[in-house]
């Protein structure tokens, strides 16, 4: 194990007040509910868990009223308890991604400080902290950085065993290990099992370390496994016939292996997201291959297995979900502490010159701190009104001009920091860009929410409506819009992830609440009051396409419209 003495203990001392308040500004505290649910997963995220708390049904997950057993329930179930305690709103929703993006710093911080030293820990948290992707996703109310914690605590938590003397230490980081990989499963499926499985075999087999082995608790841990990971799995099995079908092989099997899921992109998707999601880091991350000697590479790994452990983890997850059919910007998430922790040891042996730092070195800095300067050449475009969705064409607005030459002039200083010697202040420049890009996130959640949310038109939509009244979208179905309203709603003409659950209903369930184009039109011209939510740019042509001759326009927004079968008084 490294040794943990204190190593420029004033330079660690200042940067570790700097890191923390960074990081509650950017991850917790500063305006997490200031942008409305985004469309769809924040919207469906937030849902299911307000419908489990509205049935008392915490088995079986719903969505929109139907069946919905696309993920298992723990991020339901951490979200339900957060909206019992504290309300329904936006803070509410996010606040678990927040909470587990704040602790996975904290593991950065634990798993760099136990391969390197306390320096590395933490450089590797202010990496993690303040890469934009982190950023953003901590700040999303979705289930990937739950998902990407347990997998984060599962593999440290096997470092810490593996490398633990103390035998009782050992023991209780072991079953951590598998407490973990269930908590993981209960997140986001066997991915639990898969990625820990894989990362520990292939670290044993580059090292020869087998003997590791000898040392797990089988017995207690499998059962502790089981006891987490189970349970559910039985009792949703049990209570609904098609469960294991459509769970395993449908959204596990199918939806990695074939493109049912219509997300493909090229194999080196997954790269641009590394480089872009950790900039300004991202420009050392050519510099890890200099952390194993690989020209005896068998022996180099051997003693280097920190260092190996961490490249064989962030490598496999880039590799496993490259050769996915199915890519989301969010997969990749477990890929980034690995890689902090990777630039946290790199520059913590550069800073030592226990590495000779190179002109690799000073143009990485440059390369990364450039890619951080995109993000405020993005604002800065969009503030000159050069984009032209989102109502900001030909509009000037400082409130994006300000915060993206911000972005572009702290970039700029990061680059320069590369060309000199001192790798306190080429760190703290680094850092600076990061929050800063950081900080800009804050700016673009609001305005992405104008065309992908449902609030705006769920604020129009309420004081309008009246007992007896109908509420339906139409050839669409915004997932925040049940969320705002608090009430499930009617979908007209469409499906889409409701398919299974849609399935399952009888005949006059699935006309009342699911009507085709046909059904819809005969409701829409009955004497009852009926509203429409559809997308702004094809609302018309859409219901022209379904036979609708007549609609009243009630709302326009950037995204979604409001529509009323009420016919204008002469």
């Amino acid at each position: 194990m490294a040794d943990e003495r204190p190593r420029s203990g004033g330079a660690a001392a200042r940067l570790a007040p700097a890191l923390a308040a960074a990081c509650l500004i950017l991850l917790l505290v500063w305006n997490l509910g200031g942008a409305p649910l985004l469309e769809p997963d924040e919207g469906r995220y937030t849902e299911v868990p307000r419908e489990m708390l509205a049935s008392g049904d915490f088995v079986t997950p719903h969505l929109n009223g139907v069946l919905y057993f696309e993920k298992p329930p723990l991020h339901y179930w951490l979200n339900a308890a957060a909206i019992r305690l504290f309300g329904l709103s936006e803070f509410t929703a996010r606040l678990w991604s927040a909470l587990f993006g704040l602790a996975g710093i904290a593991l950065a911080w634990r798993l760099g400080r136990s391969v390197a030293g306390p320096r590395a820990g933490l450089l590797a948290a202010a990496a993690l902290g303040t890469s934009p992707l982190w950023i953003a996703i901590g700040r999303l109310a979705t289930l990937d950085m739950t998902l990407t914690f347990f997998l984060t605590a599962t593999l440290t938590c096997f470092w810490i065993a593996q490398e633990a003397n103390d035998r009782r230490r050992g023991r209780a980081a072991w079953h951590g290990a598998f407490g973990a990989a269930a908590l993981a499963v209960l997140a986001k499926g066997l991915i639990g099992i898969v990625i820990p499985g894989a990362v520990v075999f292939l670290y044993l087999l580059a090292t020869r370390r087998w003997g590791v082995l000898k040392r797990v608790p089988w017995l207690t841990g499998i059962a502790l496994f089981l006891a987490i990971a189970v349970p559910w799995h039985v009792l949703a099995a049990a209570r609904n016939p098609d469960f294991l079908w459509f769970y395993f092989v449908h959204e596990h099997l199918l939806r990695y292996a074939t493109p049912v899921a219509e997300r493909q992109e090229p194999f080196w998707y997954f790269l641009a997201v590394v480089l872009l999601g950790c900039a300004p880091w991202s420009g050392l991350l050519p510099s890890l291959a200099r952390l194993v000697p690989w020209r005896s590479a068998r022996e180099g790994l051997a003693e280097h297995r920190g260092e190996a452990f961490l490249l064989i983890w962030a490598g496999f997850v880039v590799v496993f979900f490259s050769l996915s059919q199915s890519k989301l910007i969010p997969y990749v998430l477990p890929a980034l502490p690995p890689l902090a922790v990777l630039v946290g040891v790199v520059i913590d042996k550069l800073w030592d010159g226990k590495l000779v730092a190179s002109r690799w070195e000073t143009a990485g800095i440059a390369a990364g701190s450039a890619l951080a300067g995109l993000y405020g050449a993005a604002l800065v475009w969009a503030g000159l009104g050069k984009i032209d969705r989102l109502g900001l064409g030909g509009v000037v607005s400082p409130g994006l001009l300000v915060p993206g030459a911000l972005v572009v002039a702290v970039a700029l200083l990061a680059a320069a920091s590369g060309f000199g010697q001192k790798w306190e202040r080429r760190v703290f420049a680094l850092f600076a860009a990061g929050c800063c890009v950081g900080a800009a996130v804050q700016v673009v959640g609001p305005l992405v929410g104008r065309e992908r949310s449902s609030k705006a038109v769920a604020e129009r939509l309420r004081p309008q409506r009246r007992p007896g009244d109908l509420v339906f979208t139409y050839r669409c179905f915004p997932e925040s819009l049940p969320v705002y309203l608090e009430r499930t709603v009617g979908v007209a003409a469409y499906d889409g992830e409701l398919a299974f659950g849609i399935s399952h209903l009888s005949g006059a369930e699935r006309k009342e609440h699911f009507p085709t184009a046909e059904e819809f039109r005969n409701l829409w011209e009955s004497d009852r009051r009926v509203f429409a939510v559809g997308e702004t740019r094809a609302w018309s042509r859409r219901l022209a396409q379904g036979g609708i001759t007549h609609a009243r326009l009630l709302w326009e927004g950037e995204g979604l419209a409001l529509l009323s079968n009420e016919r204008p008084a002469r």
